[in-house]
């Protein structure tokens, strides 16, 4: 774990409404070859997964999933953009495997127990094309 400071982080996005779970994983594929098509993704992209809200207290049926880029400037038309919350996060490295991701969620009770989350801020996914080709991928707890 190592730890990060997030500030003006701007991401161009697509949003899914409704269930976790498979309709994520298809926004992820859609959001990728959206950019593939219109020349966005290198291999300097970083693209992020954000589950906005608590399945155990938000109905199943108003759940938000946001996949987006990051960008360096703020101007952009093709798609809406909006703000990471600034702050320092916990960054772990995940195997980019299903089994590993899944680890990450049931582990992350052990693996925060000594850290000041924010649960005000959601947890975020990450994905930078050269951790990617690793086999990798990051998980980004937001701190206090």
């Amino acid at each position: 774990m190592k730890i990060e400071e997030f500030k003006n982080v701007t991401m161009i996005y697509m949003r899914h409404v409704g269930e976790y779970g498979l309709k994520n994983k298809e926004l992820m594929e859609t959001f990728k070859q959206f950019l593939k098509d219109n020349h966005l993704l290198n291999d300097q992209s970083v693209i992020l997964g954000i589950a906005l809200d608590n399945p155990q207290i938000v109905p199943a049926d108003q759940l938000r999933y946001d996949v987006g880029l990051i960008i360096d400037e703020t101007e952009n038309d093709i798609l809406p953009s909006r703000l990471i919350d600034d702050g320092k996060y916990a960054i772990f490295e995940v195997p980019h495997t299903a089994q590993g991701v899944q680890d990450f969620w049931i582990q992350i009770p052990k693996l925060a127990e000594n850290l000041s989350i924010d649960e005000k801020k959601p947890i975020l996914e990450r994905y930078a094309m050269n951790k990617i080709k690793n086999h990798l991928c990051e998980f980004c707890i937001p701190l206090k």
